[in-house]
């Protein structure tokens, strides 16, 4: 009689391979099967307490140990003024003194982290609030297109300026992706451009001749454009929107740069960037977020020098400036509901990452950071005069969230944020893309973990 005995595993070195390998990816991906196996998302209630959005972006990444969250050392320099202006808060006097002097009108983000370091794609993931994927780079939209898609609804028959509208921005700007052509920015340069939506007077009839030639014209064209499909429509809306917008006897006043303001602002391309910004949301007319993109804080080399043409000092005072008279206008200024402009719009001023804290490199500046950052809200309730969060001594980890999730704040946060102050549900999602994936406006996993993302809530208590 035989037996048929039961097979007995044997591990060999190549089977122990194979077993290890699958052990630690199924360890590793553990954390997947939590929102995997979730069914029902929680419900958000935006707050709605803006009109608009006011984003500022500090290109290249400012120094947050010099601005914002100043770390004193042997590295400062005496001439930067430090004082604490209010409570646990230091600034550089001197390269802030306008925004040292109001800072009960805004308050300060210091424990932001973001989640890269390298510029074309932290650009992108601020932008976006979420990770660069050249798979999808083609198909997300910026957080500004999404709140051009939600506004769309919103628009009046007078409405003329688009929805979207940006300043300094360029070729890496992130746009509509799968969204329609009207919801992505039209872009304005205020340093040294030409702001040509304003047709002068003695060449308005020249003008209108023109338009009238072109109508005749695109009644000639070939027989494969038929009227009425996608890319004629799409032509007719845009040619019909730059229209609108510069017949309307508005538009010279919201375009216009006048030469006090101009010098009031600084008289650079950052402050007339602000000017256009206060113009463009005051004139209540269909611009619902204004993005303004102030370059060269990309400082590596000679932070400090004086000589350079681009150094901390004169980045800082640009965007004190400007900024500071920006939020001073608005907050003068009454809309038709009797509100102040400030009081209706949320202002966001970051920048892509921090930079190195402690001495300066080798090459007398600061290298990319990710593991700490500063940011400026103001407006549409938030409460001014405080700063959220805290460092460590140098600035290189933060210590203290400052907010209800006990963790660091991160982009994705900003965006939540942004979405929330608009009336924006943040937890929405388009199903209809050219990739065929689901769009969340904001995703759970990001960058290396999972997060509960939310408004930052002690913004506004």
């Amino acid at each position: 009689m035989s037996f048929l005995l039961p097979a007995v595993p044997t591990l060999t070195r190549r089977n122990l391979f194979k077993i290890g390998a699958v052990a630690i990816s199924g360890f590793d991906l553990l954390p997947m099967l939590r929102p995997l196996n979730a069914t029902v998302k929680e419900k958000v209630t935006p707050r709605g307490t803006a009109e608009y959005c006011l984003y500022v972006f500090l290109q290249g990444g400012c120094s947050h140990v010099d601005s914002f969250d100043l770390k004193e050392g042997k590295w400062t320099p005496p001439d930067f003024d430090v004082k604490q202006i209010a409570p646990g808060v230091k600034m550089p006097v001197a390269l802030f003194p306008k925004l040292s002097e109001n800072f009960q009108k805004f308050a300060i983000l210091r424990s932001l982290e973001t989640w890269e370091t390298e510029h074309e794609r932290a650009i992108y993931y601020m932008h976006a609030a979420h990770g660069f994927s050249p798979a999808r780079i083609k198909e997300i939209p910026s957080v500004g297109a999404i709140v051009a898609y939600e506004s769309s609804a919103k628009r009046k028959d007078s409405d003329f300026l688009p929805p979207f509208v940006s300043m300094n921005y360029g070729h890496n700007q992130v746009r509509q992706g799968c969204l329609e052509a009207k919801c992505g920015p039209l872009n304005l340069d205020t340093r040294g451009g030409d702001l040509s939506f304003v047709v002068p007077q003695d060449e308005k009839s020249r003008f209108e001749r023109r338009i009238s030639y072109l109508n005749e014209l695109s009644k000639l064209s070939p027989g494969a454009i038929v009227p009425g499909t996608a890319p004629v429509l799409q032509a007719n809306s845009f040619r019909a929107d730059a229209l609108g917008m510069m017949e309307s006897p508005e538009i010279p006043k919201i375009l216009k740069l006048d030469d006090s303001d101009k010098k009031r602002y600084g008289d650079s391309g950052f402050g007339d960037a602000c000017i256009l910004a206060r113009n463009i949301l005051g004139a209540e007319r269909g611009a619902r977020f204004v993005a303004i993109n102030h370059g060269a804080w990309d400082l590596h080399t000679n932070i400090y020098d004086k000589a350079q043409k681009s150094n901390q000092y004169t980045l800082s005072r640009d965007l004190d400036t400007g900024l500071s008279e920006l939020i001073a206008d608005m907050g003068r200024t009454k809309t038709a509901d009797g509100r102040t402009l400030l009081e209706k719009t949320l202002i966001v001023c970051l920048g892509e990452f921090g930079r190195t804290p402690g001495d300066l490199t080798v090459g007398k500046g600061r290298d990319h950071h990710r593991f700490a950052m500063s940011a400026l809200f103001a407006g549409a309730g938030v409460v001014g005069g405080r700063a959220l969060g805290a460092t460590d001594e140098q600035g290189g980890r933060v210590v203290k969230p400052g907010w209800s999730k006990n963790r660091s704040m991160y982009p994705e946060d900003v965006a939540a944020t942004i979405y929330s102050a608009l009336g924006i549900d943040w937890s929405k999602e388009i199903t209809k893309t050219p990739s065929g994936r689901v769009f969340e406006y904001i995703e759970f996993q990001s960058g290396t973990q999972f997060l509960d993302v939310s408004e930052i809530d002690s913004l506004f208590s």
